[in-house]
């Protein structure tokens, strides 16, 4: 038989989030996957919406700057680029959640997959979507993670 794990209270409660995170995120991005279209339209009729309200605010030239942002970013929306993310963010969320897994277990190569997935998440939209959209799709995937990695690192001196 083996001995009871002693997991510290807060790697319990960091682990249980990113099970909830990954596994919520698998969901999400599944629809995404399987409904890219409709993904894409919702996507750039919410971009032409906060467009809008920026051009009533005002015309400075800060504002055609966000114009042309917006812009390239509504034209780079497509249902492939949707499906390209959402294949980028299942491997992520599923690397995620296997890592959660290893950290729950008290395993210290948990946290370093955990990093690993989050370079996948910030450099492979980069590389595969490009341009605004890509520069958009791999902060969004990595904002809150950055947040919870150093979060797990302070947990590091309890895994093995």
């Amino acid at each position: 038989m083996s001995a009871p794990v002693n997991r510290p209270t807060f790697l319990t409660v960091l682990c249980f989030l990113t099970f909830m995170s990954a596994v919520s995120g698998l969901w999400t991005q599944s629809e995404r996957l399987w409904n890219p279209g409709i993904t894409a339209d919702k996507t750039r009729e919410t971009f032409e919406a906060v467009r809008e309200n920026l051009e009533r605010q005002g015309n400075t030239a800060e504002a055609k700057t966000m114009d042309k942002m917006f812009e390239a970013v509504i034209e780079q929306t497509t249902a492939e680029n949707i499906k390209t993310g959402a294949i980028i963010m299942l491997i992520f969320e599923s690397l995620s959640l296997y890592a959660a897994y290893l950290m729950w277990n008290l395993q210290r190569r948990g946290f370093y997959l955990y990093l690993g997935g989050m370079a996948v998440a910030f450099a492979a939209p980069l590389l595969m979507i490009g341009g605004w959209m890509g520069v958009i799709a791999a902060m969004a995937g990595v904002f809150f993670s950055i947040f919870m990695a150093i979060l797990y690192a302070f947990n590091l001196k309890h895994m093995h």
